[in-house]
Formats: C-alpha cells, sequence, structure tokens
C-alpha cells in the first residue's frame, strides 16, 4: 500500500484532546475534474488509509496503539493510545486530523483557524483481512474548510 502522508490525529477522551501523529497513511480527495467543474463544496469528502502498520507516535516520539472508541473512552492511558471517533461519539466531541504535523493537541476549532486542510472523522471501517500489508482502516472523513488539492 502506498502512504506517503502524514497526519495529526486529535481523539478526545472526557473533553480533554489527544494529539497523535500518524506517518504512512494515504489521503485521496475527490477527484480534481469533479472538482472544477463543481467548485468547492461542503461535501467534499476525503479517504484516509491508515494501514495497520502505520508508524503512530505521540509528540515526544513514544509509540501509541489503535484503540476501539469505547475501549478509548475507559482507558487510563488516552495519551499513548489513538481512536477513529465518529461525529457525535464522545460527549459530542468529534475526531479530526490535519495534514500538518502538529505539536499540540488543538480543538477543531483552533485547527480550522490556523490550518487550511483540517478533515472531520465522519466514520471508519476496519479491513482486516487479505494479506497483511493490505490491512488498514478506512476513514471517511470531511473537510472542514474549503477543499485544497493535495499531494
Amino acid at each position: 500500500m502506498y502512504t506517503p502522508h502524514t497526519v495529526s490525529l486529535i481523539s478526545y477522551q472526557d473533553g480533554q484532546p489527544y494529539l497523535t501523529i500518524l506517518r504512512g497513511v494515504m489521503m485521496q480527495g475527490p477527484d480534481s475534474r469533479a472538482i472544477r467543474a463543481k467548485g468547492a463544496q461542503e461535501e467534499d469528502n476525503v479517504v484516509l488509509f491508515v494501514p495497520f502498520s502505520v508508524r503512530a507516535e505521540t509528540v515526544g516520539g513514544k509509540a501509541s496503539t489503535f484503540m476501539l472508541p469505547k475501549a478509548y473512552a475507559v482507558t487510563d492511558d488516552p495519551e499513548h493510545h489513538w481512536t477513529l471517533q465518529a461525529e457525535g461519539e464522545s460527549a459530542g466531541r468529534c475526531g479530526f486530523y490535519v495534514k500538518e504535523e502538529l505539536t499540540e493537541p488543538l480543538s477543531l476549532e483552533e485547527a480550522r483557524d490556523r490550518y487550511d486542510r483540517v478533515y472531520a472523522i465522519a466514520g471508519f471501517n476496519i479491513h482486516d483481512y487479505g494479506c497483511p500489508v493490505m490491512r488498514h482502516y478506512e476513514v471517511l472523513s470531511r473537510a472542514t474548510s474549503r477543499f485544497y488539492e493535495y499531494s
């Protein structure tokens, strides 16, 4: 699986944001021809492919492991774990990611103010079958600001 991108993922536990850097992911957005024809729309969707083998780490460089949302909500160590929270989960908080390497956790509003490529998580699928190197999480998300092409 081709995974050239790095994103900063924010997960929430008890209203507190936690930052995880995901190195080795793949972002795919809408076809650029469709965007030029229709113009940027609020429903610009982006899919983030996160291999099970992703290098996930805290800002300090310590390894971080994936947990399903309900397990993450009750862990005693949210700083060293990460999850994929869809809108409306975790006490009304929405997990999101930024196509930048952040140095501190931010709220969604702060991230929107500071960065162009901020994506709210709408849901995810777990693809845990087939060849081990192809197993991944498919994160369905939407741009929270004007869509920009990325490479």
